[in-house]
């Protein structure tokens, strides 16, 4: 590491060293820097001529004439540096020697030429003309020098007497002096434009008046618009390029100054003014109201809360007035907010409060005086607003006893006006009036129970209302029953009773009569619609009136009844012999359908059907329906039905993805197959080698090989797992086959034949099927795991 550090540094030593000598061996042959001088006339210069043009006749010289001394300077170069010369010739500070004036602002920076053309000479002995360098339409720099030749030149000779001479020069303008005068000319435009305007806006100012308080807010506004204006008179560009910090012809920044200074000062008095305003406004209101102008002080009062909304005294004049124009609720509303949200003066708190006693005391004698008129209910809102007004207001000294007296007054008039509607209803036989104004007279009394002592006289009121309508029922039940209508008749005795037991009526001595005379003909017609219903194999709805028949026998005493009792078992005879001839339809179809099925070979079908005969008879057990003949046959067909019923299951996990379990389920139905004889009934079974080959689900095909596999058998194995390659098994999933495949036929192998040739057991189970190669080497994997 040391050493390549010390080799690191000499290099770069002699790089250094190397640097330093070609430095050292640079030397300047000619070396010279001029100021030069030139002058561009317009007559000569069609580009100045059109410069000229824009500014007009009144520039630099009464004729039109415009001529520019131009004044920069010249620095020439050449130096020598081994065998190579370097050339450079350039110029910088290219500027007009003199001002260029248009309305009284200077021009010459726009009219300061931006491009040079000339020709650079390279002179040798004798000073003979070596090479020429052309330099056309060069951009000259503002910042910096403008380069008009920098070049190198291979010479072996040691000549050092070269020179350099710059002839040709010429001057010219472009697009960009163009945009500049006529940006300056905008700029000056601007500026007398701007004189002009703060002119206006000088006079402008004289004419707002702070003391014309009829007229603040137009004041207020047009000020605001003068000083809008005056802030966009002029830029910090303009004031920057026309350069008004060192010549400002018509003093337009300091005259903008001054009139910005007098529009502060005007916007302070009219501040100040508007501050005043609210109290000028209320005491000319004041003035008016006192001698008896109330329309006219009113409206000063308003225009002193347009000036300040929160001006307190002028809140307190305008409820006062409302209070004598007879306007209580606004009167209350406005000493309300007065006292509670504003901050107010001693004074006009005080005088605040006693309006609002003053309020509070007119509620009152309203309410007494409405109250002597029988208008409760007017009373009764006056009375609140009193009690409503006094607690809304804080520091407010409530008398309760001025109101609660009239309110108590007031809601028993209310309720015995509701008494009197009632009972005038009730006499002018207008029930469902008089019920609803019983009711209105009960809630009444039941929600102001510190006012009315008790409800009693509108509980009687309802219960003489309630009898009406009960007497009413009666009479209509009776003129049904005459006239056969006994369903409508037991309606109406129903509510009757109804009536009287909910409100304690005292009922008629024959209506316990009257109804079970209008019922037990409902009751008959009644249990000849379900005798219907039972003919016509309606047996639920049969049921259900038979069950109403019970309950209304029950219900009006008429469980004894002969007539009914023995109509009722005729009905109920009816449902149970339809009962059981439907139960042996049932049974009969169930059993017909097993034989068909079982001439079908359907043999798990059939059973179902036995098994629905059988319970059709059981759940009819007092029908006394014999299944003998549905037993004999279901123990005829038990062992194919159960096979199928097996496979049915075999089938119904592989749907549910639960292949272990159904290869154990096909295989007792295999087992069963031969243990029962099955093929005695005209049935075959497939191996489950032989159906797992033809099945197209791919999870239970893997299944199948692992489970052969397990059971020795390795060419059936060998053969689903290529049924499986057939079916585009998924490779994971195949390869974890194999591999187990190959583990259990290997597993098997070891423990029968542990020293055989395991790779060549492995290539005879595969046969160089490239398919099966996972299994290949899986299986000799095991076997040498194993022995």
């Amino acid at each position: 590491m040391k050493a390549r550090l010390l080799s690191f540094l000499f290099v770069s030593l002699l790089f250094w060293s190397g640097q330093a000598e070609a430095q050292s061996s640079t030397k300047v042959l000619y070396e010279q820097n001029r100021q030069e001088t030139m002058s561009i006339s317009s007559f000569a210069n069609s580009q100045l001529n059109a410069l000229v043009q824009q500014l007009g006749r009144d520039n630099h010289h009464r004729s039109g004439k415009l001529v520019l001394p131009v004044e920069f300077e010249q620095q020439e170069k050449i130096t020598r540096t081994g065998g190579q010369v370097t050339v450079n010739a350039s110029v910088r500070n290219v500027r007009v020697r003199e001002q260029v004036l248009f309305r009284e602002f200077d021009f010459a920076d726009a009219l300061t030429p931006t491009v040079i053309n000339a020709r650079v000479q390279l002179l040798g002995r004798e000073d003979k003309v070596l090479q020429t360098f052309d330099v056309s339409n060069k951009h000259i720099s503002e910042d910096g020098a403008t380069m008009l030749v920098q070049t190198t030149l291979k010479d072996t000779s040691d000549f050092v007497g070269y020179k350099l001479r710059v002839v040709e020069k010429k001057l010219g303008f472009s697009a960009g002096n163009d945009g500049a005068v006529r940006n300056r000319l905008t700029l000056v435009d601007r500026y007398y434009a701007a004189d002009a305007r703060l002119a206006e806006l000088s006079r402008g100012l004289q004419t707002i008046n702070p003391n014309d308080i009829d007229h603040l807010a137009v004041h207020g506004d047009r000020l605001k618009s003068l000083e809008r204006d005056l802030s966009q008179l002029y830029d910090s560009r303009m004031e920057r390029e026309l350069g008004l910090n060192r010549h400002d012809p018509v003093q337009l920044r300091r005259r903008a100054k001054d009139l910005e200074v007098r529009m502060r000062e005007r916007r302070l008095a009219l501040d100040q003014m508007w501050a005043r305003l609210p109290e000028i406004y209320y005491t000319r209101g004041l003035e008016l109201a006192m001698n008896g102008n109330t329309r006219a002080g009113r409206e000063f009062f308003e225009r002193s809360l347009q000036a300040n909304p929160a001006f307190a005294p002028a809140h307190l004049q305008l409820a006062r007035l409302d209070f004598k124009a007879g306007y209580l609720k606004e009167a209350a509303q406005r000493t309300r907010d007065l006292l509670n949200r504003m901050q107010v003066d001693p004074e006009t708190y005080r005088f605040g409060q006693e309006l609002a006693l003053d309020i509070q005391n007119e509620y009152v004698q309203e309410g007494e005086q409405l109250n002597n008129q029988g208008k409760y209910r007017q009373a009764l809102e006056q009375f609140e607003q009193a009690q409503d007004f006094c607690r809304s207001i804080s520091s407010l000294r409530c008398r309760a006893e001025l109101w609660e007296k009239g309110i108590v007054f007031a809601k028993n008039g209310i309720y015995d006006d509701l008494l009197q509607d009632g009972r005038q209803a009730l006499n002018q036989k207008n029930l469902s009036q008089a019920e609803k104004l019983a009711k209105e007279a009960q809630q009444y009394a039941r929600n102001n129970k510190t006012a009315i002592d008790s409800d009693a006289a509108a509980t009687t009121l309802m219960r003489d209302v309630q009898q009406q309508f009960y007497l009413g029922y009666m009479a209509e039940g009776r003129k049904a029953l005459q006239t056969k209508q006994y369903s409508a008749a037991l309606t109406a005795f129903e509510k009757g009773k109804s009536l009287a037991s909910e409100y304690n009526l005292t009922p008629q001595t024959d209506a316990e009569k009257l109804l079970r005379q209008a019922a037990r003909p409902v009751i008959l017609t009644k249990i000849a619609e379900g005798q219907l219903q039972a003919s016509s194999n309606k047996l639920p709805q049969a049921r259900t009136i038979a069950s109403e028949v019970t309950n209304l026998q029950i219900r009006y005493g008429l469980v004894n009844d002969k007539e009914l009792d023995g109509k009722f078992r005729a009905l109920s005879q009816g449902i149970f012999s339809q009962e059981c001839a439907n139960a042996q339809a049932t049974y009969d179809q169930h059993y017909q359908r097993s034989l068909q099925l079982s001439g079908q070979r359907q043999f798990a079908q059939a059973a179902a059907e036995l098994d629905k005969a059988i319970a059709a008879t059981k759940q009819n057990g007092g029908c006394a329906i014999s299944f003998a003949t549905a037993d004999v046959e279901l123990t005829r067909i038990d062992a194919p039905a159960h096979y199928q019923e097996l496979l049915q299951k075999a089938n119904e996990l592989i749907s549910q993805n639960n292949m272990a379990e159904a290869v154990k389920i096909y295989q007792q139905a295999s087992r069963h197959f031969e243990e029962t004889e099955v093929t005695r009934f005209g049935l075959g079974h497939q191996p489950l080698l032989t159906f797992a080959m033809a099945h197209e689900n791919k999870a239970f095909v893997a299944e199948a090989a692992r489970h052969t596999a397990s059971n020795g058998d390795a060419a059936g194995s060998l053969d689903l797992v290529k049924r499986l390659v057939s079916l585009k098994y998924t490779k994971y999933n195949l390869n974890q086959l194999q591999e187990q495949v190959g583990q259990q036929l290997a597993t098997r192998d070891a423990q029968t034949n542990p020293k055989a040739d395991y790779k060549q057991l492995a290539n005879t189970y595969t046969a160089g099927n490239k398919d099966l190669k996972k299994l290949n080497k899986a299986y000799q994997k095991q076997f040498k795991k194993l022995t």
